[in-house]
């Protein structure tokens, strides 16, 4: 296979590409928009934001401004499964603070042992939980919330509400948003260890996810963990 270019039409080619052998991996003909990028992005501290965990990174629209945002000393890990993706990534970024790892965001907790990282401060993901299969989508947030730090996020962006009971049966607290301007329009949702308790204080909600809460499903596109619309 010739090599694929980095240039921004490189990127759509690539990625469009991809959707037409996946459309259901991938959902989206095109990249997140950058107002997407900004929305869940603006979400992060990131003056405390050291190792940063991104789940299918696709041809790395955010990981190229989590690049630009995040300290010198911080540590980028993209999980990414689309052999295409993964090589043009490590051709597109030259920077020694990321590690693009072909795997899945199953094997998140043995990525990070693996460089030596016992947690991750954020993890972003955009790839399609409501439609894989429930082990593994099961397998996946729990690994998440296991290496996720104790004031850290989880940050997942989808095109339905229907993730949502997935999310709450392992995280505590979980606050939704949403962004119009993305095509397709995004829902955003924000998952966290840390809950108040009556005295308005916080403390840490890890140690048993609450039950799952119902909610009305939605139709969608995805199919399988592993592509986003990065």
């Amino acid at each position: 296979m010739p090599p694929q270019s980095t240039s921004r039409s490189g990127q759509l080619l690539l990625f469009g590409r991809n959707f037409i052998k996946h459309p259901r991996m991938l959902g989206s003909l095109i990249p997140s928009s950058r107002f997407l990028v900004n929305h869940v992005l603006a979400e992060v501290d990131w003056s405390r934001a050291r190792v940063f965990l991104e789940y299918g990174p696709g041809v790395g629209t955010f990981t190229a401004e989590i690049l630009r945002r995040m300290r010198a000393d911080a540590v980028l890990v993209a999980l990414e499964t689309n052999s295409d993706f993964v090589p043009f990534l490590r051709r597109r970024f030259k920077d020694d603070r990321l590690h693009v790892i072909h795997g899945s965001a199953a094997d998140a907790d043995a990525a990070l042992a693996g460089l030596g990282l016992d947690h991750a401060d954020y993890v972003l993901s955009g790839i399609p939980y409501t439609t894989m299969p429930p082990e593994l989508r099961q397998t996946i947030l729990r690994k998440t919330h296991s290496v996720l730090h104790a004031n850290g996020a989880f940050l997942v962006y989808q095109f339905t509400r229907s993730v949502l009971p997935y999310l709450q049966e392992v995280f505590r607290l979980v606050h939704q948003d949403f962004e119009p301007l993305n095509v397709m329009p995004a829902r955003l949702f924000y998952c966290r260890h840390q809950v108040e308790n009556g005295n308005g204080q916080r403390s840490n909600g890890s140690a048993q996810p609450p039950s799952r809460q119902p909610a009305a499903p939605e139709p969608i596109g995805h199919a399988r963990p592993a592509r986003s619309s990065g």
